[in-house]
């Protein structure tokens, strides 16, 4: 039988060995580091993510009508809300620690006060914060009911 001799002893050659020892404990700590931040985000891709339906198509043809459609604005800004149809009839509510509950009742006369009306179209200030205009939203979804259900469709001016 041939071989050959992989000597890598102190002869005379003066070559090095090839083989070198690598140390595998910083790889797998940066490999589960990358799983654990992997996995906190997917978590809160879900968690923070707002569901926004578009409306469907009903195969039922709308019924003419010859008045256009009221539709029932929310004006949201720092100082406070102002609620109506028209700019005539536009209802302001101040920035208070009850300016939520005034909200709920004003919407809820309106949503009795025509209970055809599946639209609430909101329009925030450049000012305002996020968390008010969802706080904003859940108070509609609350008294219209769920996207889910067709029952509110909520846009943005």
């Amino acid at each position: 039988m041939g071989g050959v001799s992989v000597d890598s002893g102190g002869g005379g050659g003066g070559k090095k060995a090839v083989d070198a020892n690598i140390n595998m404990v910083p790889m797998i700590d940066l490999l589960v580091s990358c799983i654990a931040f992997l996995l906190m985000t997917a978590v809160w891709v879900q968690t923070g993510a707002v569901q926004a339906n578009q409306p469907r198509q009903s195969n039922q043809p709308a019924p003419p009508s010859d008045e256009p459609p009221q539709q029932l604005k929310v004006s949201i800004s720092p100082t406070g809300y102002r609620v109506g149809i028209t700019a005539a009839d536009m209802q302001d509510i101040a920035h208070s620690p009850q300016q939520y509950d005034q909200l709920r009742t004003m919407l809820e006369a309106r949503h009795t006060a025509n209970q055809q009306n599946k639209e609430v179209w909101l329009q925030p200030d450049g000012a305002v914060e996020y968390n008010e205009i969802i706080r904003v939203m859940d108070i509609v979804y609350g008294i219209w009911g769920n996207a889910e259900d067709n029952q509110v469709t909520i846009r943005f001016l």
